[in-house]
């Protein structure tokens, strides 16, 4: 009696190899799902930060111009924004002054095709004519009035 009390005692100190392997594979099958669901959140995330930060530069240099307008100059302290993937943000000029050049905000693309793509259909879907290639601009007259090329 004391031997099999001493293998029921020995039998419930570990795992089973089978049954480590079962806890890998299901962890296995679980990161097989997660990785790309994520790499695909990262990827829309930079998309989304790039389109909102091209639509707020247009919409700085359009207050921009009708400060203008009121007779007081506006100067951007940082004119190029550097946004997520490689891609940046430019407004030219950077000072914005009555009767001056109409200013102009240009998206040069991300360097990854995937984020490109996702940065085209979200512009898109804002009503602004994404350009075919990496780069975007919106010119602002001192009306504010805007185009997309």
């Amino acid at each position: 009696m004391h031997l099999s009390a001493h293998k029921a005692a020995h039998r419930e100190g570990g795992f089973t190899l089978i049954e480590l392997m079962i806890v890998i594979a299901i962890i296995g099958i679980l990161a097989a799902i997660a990785i790309p669901k994520y790499e695909d959140y990262v990827r829309t995330s930079e998309a989304t930060t790039i389109t909102q930060d091209f639509h707020g530069a247009v919409t700085k240099v359009t207050a921009a111009e009708a400060q203008a307008q009121a007779g007081v100059p506006h100067t951007f302290a940082t004119p190029t924004i550097a946004a997520p993937a490689g891609a940046s943000i430019a407004i030219t000029p950077a000072t914005i002054s009555a009767g001056g050049t109409p200013a102009t905000v240009t998206l040069t693309g991300p360097t990854s095709t995937a984020v490109q793509t996702d940065v085209a259909s979200m512009l898109t879907a804002m009503n602004v004519s994404a350009a075919s290639g990496t780069t975007d601009t919106a010119n602002v007259t001192a009306n504010g009035s805007v185009t997309y090329n």
